[in-house]
């Protein structure tokens, strides 16, 4: 309260003067805001779309700026329901309230009056913004987007540059009220209110609390339920097990290629005690084959590509799917990937300069990546993970993905039909016995990425010999030829995974039979608890589409 007797401006200039949990409050919020606003540009950057905000890359924070967003959104909620809580609580009400004498308040003649009306439309301005941005955020989060992906995503971006916009216009109407006063009252404090803030604290700890048990409790279950006739993996879903199957259905974004960015991804599976069958369907309206083609050229052989010198390419590139598992926390896979152009100190960046896929904490996250041409031919998926970063390669030129590897394997595989790779032109390693097999094997060629693609883009080790410039003669300038050559199923833990796919009338159906353990210290045992996640590369090299919260595993 004002002291009795004092004058209007001590009076004036003692309300001026914040108390200590409000000023708290607004210093949590600000660094809140500013942490969720310079990772969400981290975040926007490595967008298909992104334009501008690639040119502030280099002053952008790096690492596990997913899992920073996401918890530094959720601090902000609760920080902004504990302010709710303490004006309740601290009956501080009439501070914001928009009521008859505020509105009056508007056209005062007297100046500080009418201000004082003006800074309070100017919070409430920010109330309503920061619960726009808290529910968009939400939306995003849990999956629950009831726009278009790409609209609520840019909705998002607007609330936060509005948020922005915001601080610019509360500093000018403090200014126009108090001028310095009433910029540095949040500086200097008096000590009120304090029992009230404490409550406020416990509201703000109970909404987090909360937040996280929903969270908890509303992760999409995938039930494999015990059949005693496992499915045949042919690609198909007229199996009486996948018929029986519940089927969870992922909705997945941010992938190059997709329709908005967007691809839901429908999952079945059971088990037989010893095996996990898991079937994944998605739609695709092409079945891209065109994985970085070799052309013959006047001036020899060249890698058909847009970006593969950055591995970024989203043109010549199979069709891929992947899976990741992780027994130990739901946020492995956000945990697991690191933005950035170089987001580890003391080792390279990634080609593309959008990060690195490893863990920090010496766990592993298994992976299995399907490449419809390397391991289709093969039925097999390339068994993979995520660990701890591995040193660095001693040829600078290698790409180095950090924590992301294959598992081991004595033998089988695919290769990679040209000796080194320059952009001007390649020399093959192997060519077909004869240029007709080329015909055979892939009938009509297209180049158009648009365009899909019937033939066999892969040369088994058995078609193929090694090339001479006798050989070479033979194929005409323009010969298309693919460069992927397969030798033989994977043996070792990086061939535990079976897979067959078929892609028909616009839907690609993998098919895919593991041990439920393995036994293998690269693996994660399939089980009750495990969680996994999907990915969907539309002819594309790394610009997969992702969903944030897994699907969690269930035996019966």
């Amino acid at each position: 309260m004002d002291s009795p007797g004092a004058s209007p401006d001590a009076a004036w200039r003692q309300r001026l003067r914040s108390d200590f949990a409000t000023a708290l409050l607004h210093w949590t919020i600000v660094a809140l805001f500013f942490v969720n606003l310079v990772t969400g540009l981290r975040i926007a950057s490595d967008s298909p779309t992104a334009s501008w905000s690639l040119g502030l890359s280099g002053i952008l924070p790096q690492g596990n700026i997913y899992v920073v967003h996401i918890w530094s959104a959720w601090a902000l909620g609760a920080a902004c329901v504990g302010y709710v809580a303490f004006l309740l609580i601290a009956q501080l009400g009439p501070r914001v309230a928009i009521d008859g004498s505020r509105i009056r308040a508007l056209s005062s003649h007297d100046r500080r009056t009418r201000w004082q009306a003006i800074n309070v439309l100017v919070y409430w301005i920010a109330f309503l913004v920061v619960a726009a941005a808290v529910a968009s955020g939400s939306l995003l989060y849990f999956n629950l987007a009831p726009l278009p992906q790409e609209a609520l995503v840019t909705l998002h971006r607007v609330l936060a540059w509005s948020l922005v916009a915001y601080v610019v216009l509360h500093i000018a109407a403090q200014w126009a009220m108090a001028g310095w006063r009433g910029l540095l009252k949040i500086l200097t404090p008096r000590i009120a209110y304090m029992a009230a803030a404490g409550s406020a604290l416990v509201a703000a700890g109970g909404f987090a609390a909360a937040l996280f048990a929903v969270d908890q409790a509303t992760l999409q279950a995938l039930e494999l339920e015990r059949t005693d006739v496992p499915p045949r993996l042919d690609g198909r879903a007229d199996d009486a097990a996948w018929q029986a199957a519940t089927m969870a259905r992922v909705e997945t974004h941010n992938g190059q290629n997709l329709p908005q960015g967007t691809i839901p991804v429908q999952v079945r599976g059971v088990h037989d005690g010893e095996f996990a069958y898991l079937l994944f369907e998605w739609q695709d309206t092409t079945r891209s084959q065109k994985h970085l083609p070799l052309q013959k050229t006047a001036e020899g052989w060249r890698v058909v590509q847009n970006d593969y010198a950055r591995q970024d390419e989203n043109q010549f590139y199979e069709d891929k799917f992947a899976v990741m598992l992780s027994r130990d926390s739901q946020l492995a896979a956000l945990n697991s990937s690191h933005l950035g152009p170089q987001p580890l100190d003391g080792h390279p960046g990634g080609a593309s300069g959008r990060g690195l896929h490893y863990t920090t904490d010496g766990s592993l996250v298994d992976v299995w990546h399907w490449k419809s041409v390397r391991t289709g031919p093969l039925e097999q998926i390339d068994d993979n993970h995520f660990g701890p970063p591995l040193t660095p390669p001693d040829d600078p030129a290698t790409r180095y993905t950090a924590g992301y590897t294959q598992d081991p394997k004595t033998a089988g595989g695919f290769s990679t039909n040209w000796e080194k790779f320059e952009e001007a032109a390649v020399r093959p390693r192997w060519l077909p016995r004869s240029p007709e097999l080329l015909q055979e094997r892939l009938g009509a060629v297209d180049l158009d990425p648009a365009v899909g693609d019937a033939g066999l883009w892969w040369l088994p080790r058995g078609l193929v010999v090694e090339a001479t410039p006798e050989l070479d003669a033979l194929f005409p300038v323009g010969t298309v030829m693919p460069s992927v050559i397969i030798e033989a199923p994977f043996e070792g833990d990086r061939g535990d995974v079976a897979a067959v796919a078929e892609w028909h009338d616009g839907w690609w159906r993998l098919e895919v039979k593991r041990r439920l353990d393995t036994a293998s210290d690269y693996d994660v045992a399939i089980g009750d608890g495990t969680y996994l996640w999907v990915a969907v590369f539309d002819h594309t090299q790394t610009r997969h589409s992702f969903h944030l919260r897994p699907l969690q595993i269930q035996l019966r």
